[in-house]
């Protein structure tokens, strides 16, 4: 309504941090999830990938010991990352009387369950071994920290950009925004979000008289949310204030008077020569 309008304080106006942080909020707890689940499981692929390693490099470095051992599980040829064909294999062997066991890569040959093997291992470690000529690591792309950052922490870093720049924006209309009439055209609910939310679409004109469509959503449980859903119920859509960027009209947001700080209501006695209300 008019007097609405008129009632929204002059700008710059004084706005709540926690609407505006709550502008979009999917998409910063999307990216917030991303963010550090990505960087937590590509920290974890970076400590793992240290060990093998540096138990391949100790073998390669000697001195070793060579026993005798019995596949026991000898796997299909697959291709790896860096184009060449491995077969994993498991074996046992035994140092002192102790049975150990342990797994390699090899290249592709005849082998089967039960064959004999050399294994090579360290005389003051023998839990790190290897099939003579295997080789300890090949790692998948997704076994590698750099895979967890770019698939999973770089999305989630654009999409807390895009929610922060939202956030900007909402600021610089709430702050800046010219104020119009706007006339409610529906209401919806959102009915797979908690807390609930509306849907609203409507109209106004922007500071060159020309027509204008928004929408956004609004949280039910709240002075415009019980507005609208009364409007809904009803089947009787009104005027209510909207605030636009003058250069960016698509940046618009309805809103009541109540949304703005209390000290800066005090100031909002003042009229404005609003635009001609939507068009019928």
């Amino acid at each position: 309504m008019r007097h609405e309008v008129r009632k929204i304080p002059p700008a710059p106006r004084l706005v709540r941090w926690g609407p505006l942080l709550a502008h979009r909020w999917p998409l910063a707890i999307t990216g917030a999830l991303l963010v550090v689940c990505g960087t937590l499981v590509a920290w974890l692929m970076f400590l793992q990938s240290g060990g093998k390693p540096s138990d391949a490099a100790r073998l390669d470095q000697g001195p070793i010991a060579v026993a005798d051992g019995t596949l026991t599980l000898v796997s299909p040829p697959r291709l790896f990352p860096d184009g060449s064909q491995r077969q994993e294999v498991r074996y046992e062997f035994r140092v002192r009387g102790v049975r150990l066991v342990g797994g390699c890569f090899l290249a592709p040959g005849e082998r089967k369950v039960g064959d004999a093997c050399a294994v090579e291992y360290l005389p003051a470690d023998p839990n790190r071994s290897r099939v003579r000529g295997g080789t300890l690591h090949l790692e998948h792309d997704w076994l590698r920290a750099r895979f967890w950052l770019a698939a999973v922490t770089l999305p989630g870093g654009l999409l807390l950009l895009g929610w922060l720049t939202g956030v900007f924006q909402l600021r610089q209309v709430l702050v800046n925004g010219d104020a119009a009439i706007g006339l409610v055209h529906r209401v919806r609910r959102v009915g797979w979000l908690l807390p609930e939310m509306l849907a609203v679409d409507y109209t106004f004109r922007d500071h060159h008289a020309a027509v204008r469509r928004g929408r956004h959503w609004v949280r039910a449980h709240g002075e415009l949310g019980a507005r609208l859903l009364w409007m809904m119920a009803a089947e009787r859509y009104e005027e209510l204030p909207v605030l636009h960027d003058r250069r960016f009209p698509h940046w618009n947001r309805m809103l009541l008077p109540q949304d703005f700080l209390p000290h800066a209501l005090s100031g909002s006695g003042v009229d404005f020569d609003l635009p001609a209300g939507p068009a019928a």
